[in-house]
């Protein structure tokens, strides 16, 4: 084969290799930096109290809701706020390698990654909700977050003894976010197990849609906050 012949076979191989490339193998995520901490300011996208007659969004309206029901917990929200920076939200994203990393103290693996989010899910399993003397109510509150025991569980197919949560991430050019979900349950309970560093999650909207009895109200405070380094 002459040298000029040669030549060409190379270059032909090197093209074929460039158009057969993964197309995976390079995209707009943001690289996997170490340590992600949070970066002010709150952004508050939603606060809303749900019954069974709709949505209500009016501000004094929930501060009364709140102050009625859980007057331990009524600077716990930001009333008519679009951004907030006194959060006390400290919780940093670290990646551990591409595919596991620590949120909260708790090493998570990373089940699905899009470029507009990540899902994360703890290394152990849990058991699904056994019954409980609140009934209803509990339940209710348990479905709040999108990612719940009952909704992974359909997922996986029914039927299970055990599931594994799940926490997603929100991927904004090159910026994650933490979906930040504050709320509380008021039925045959009252309900409102407060955290002022949550794990994040959406907010399940087909709540709505059936789950909501007569005397039902859910308060929902959706939010975002960025991590950066």
């Amino acid at each position: 084969m002459t040298t000029r012949n040669l030549a060409l076979v190379l270059f032909s191989l090197v093209l074929l290799y460039a158009c057969t490339k993964n197309p995976d193998s390079t995209n707009d995520n943001p690289p996997n930096p170490g340590n992600n901490t949070p970066v002010n300011p709150l952004l508050i996208d939603d606060f809303v109290l749900y019954t069974s007659d709709g949505a209500h969004r009016d501000q004094q309206m929930i501060k009364d809701f709140v102050t009625r029901n859980f007057p331990d917990y009524v600077d716990k929200f930001y009333y008519g706020q679009s951004t907030v920076t006194n959060h006390n939200i400290t919780q940093s994203l670290v990646f551990i390698n591409d595919k596991t990393v620590k949120l909260k103290d708790i090493t998570m693996e990373i089940i699905s990654k899009t470029a507009t989010e990540m899902l994360l899910s703890p290394m152990d399993s849990t058991n699904m909700p056994g019954s409980d003397l609140l009934g209803h109510c509990m339940k209710l509150h348990d479905q709040v977050p999108q990612y719940n025991p009952y909704s992974i569980c359909s997922t996986a197919g029914g039927n299970c003894k055990k599931y594994r949560k799940i926490y997603p991430i929100i991927i904004s050019g090159n910026d994650y976010y933490l979906p930040i979900l504050n709320y509380a349950v008021v039925s045959n309970c009252s309900i409102l197990l407060y955290n002022s560093s949550p794990l994040p999650n959406y907010f399940n909207k087909n709540l709505t849609n059936g789950l909501l009895m007569a005397k039902d109200s859910v308060l929902v405070q959706i939010a975002r906050l960025k991590l950066g380094k």
